[in-house]
């Protein structure tokens, strides 16, 4: 997990599995075309989606009781908007090492295997 400071605060932000998958509802697109860094970050709009969902899985892991909404991460934006950077940023760091071991992943008949081998 990493933190970003907001207003001076260090404030959890997190893009795991769970993340990407509220990112991927959120977008109505599929898990492929958001996990791509241009799809992710490619607007001021989806930076934002992404920022609201990767603040809030921070949040819940670190067992804060805090939701954030759009209208609070554009306010952020409004007032530190280097975070956009920032965040774009910390979103492609944490999702690299995440696509690597997808796709060192591929199916067989019983499920994903890391050698690609039916057993």
């Amino acid at each position: 997990m990493t933190e970003i400071i907001i207003n001076g605060q260090p404030v959890p932000i997190h893009f795991g599995m769970k993340a990407v998958n509220e990112f991927t509802k959120q977008q109505r697109t599929d898990f492929s075309d958001a996990i791509t860094t241009t799809e992710a970050v490619g607007s001021i709009d989806s930076i934002v989606g992404l920022t609201v969902t990767g603040l809030n899985e921070g949040a819940r892991k670190s067992g804060i009781f805090k939701q954030y909404t759009e209208d609070m991460v554009w306010d952020i934006f409004d007032d530190e908007p280097h975070l956009i950077l920032e965040v774009s940023q910390i979103f492609v760091d944490s999702i690299v090492p995440l696509t690597d071991k997808l796709g060192g992943m591929s199916k067989n008949g019983r499920g994903p295997t890391t050698d690609g081998k039916k057993k």
